[in-house]
């Protein structure tokens, strides 16, 4: 689903960006147009308003969706480095030091909780390359 997600932004980048270089095209005919008399000023300075206004939103457009691309590939690269670390431990015996800093990028230990009676104490595990993940309640002791 993210893939299908992520191509189908990478897609509309590529149109949108194809888009503005034939609105360049299209307002340099239309500037030509005009010099030559073809065009009137009137009509000229309409028609250019509306393909720069067009232009300016696609632009705003392609900055934003890059950045979800662009933060959609580096996710998906940190991913397949963690599958790579993960792939060489696949039957352990122990934790070691050496496998404990491939994995884990830090562990945050917060106050226990007594308020219900018993001792609940949230521990997060921020991994390398994929940040925190968050698992039910029921495995946080």
């Amino acid at each position: 689903m993210r893939r299908k997600k992520q191509e189908q932004s990478k897609r509309k980048l590529e149109k949108q960006k194809r888009r503005i270089t034939e609105l360049d095209a299209i307002i340099q005919r239309l500037y030509e147009d005009n010099v030559t008399g073809k065009l009137t000023d009137e009509r000229f300075a309409k028609l250019s308003a509306t393909y720069e206004t067009e232009q300016a939103e696609l632009k705003q457009s392609v900055e934003s969706l890059s950045v979800i691309v662009e933060a959609s590939e580096a996710q998906a690269v940190n991913v397949r480095s963690f599958l790579k670390i993960v792939k060489k431990y696949t039957e352990l015996t122990e934790l070691t030091p050496q496998l404990l800093h491939e994995f884990v990028d830090k562990i945050v230990v917060h106050e226990a909780d007594k308020s219900s009676g018993h001792r609940i104490q949230r521990i997060d595990v921020h991994y390398n390359f994929i940040g925190e993940v968050d698992f039910s309640p029921e495995f946080r002791r």
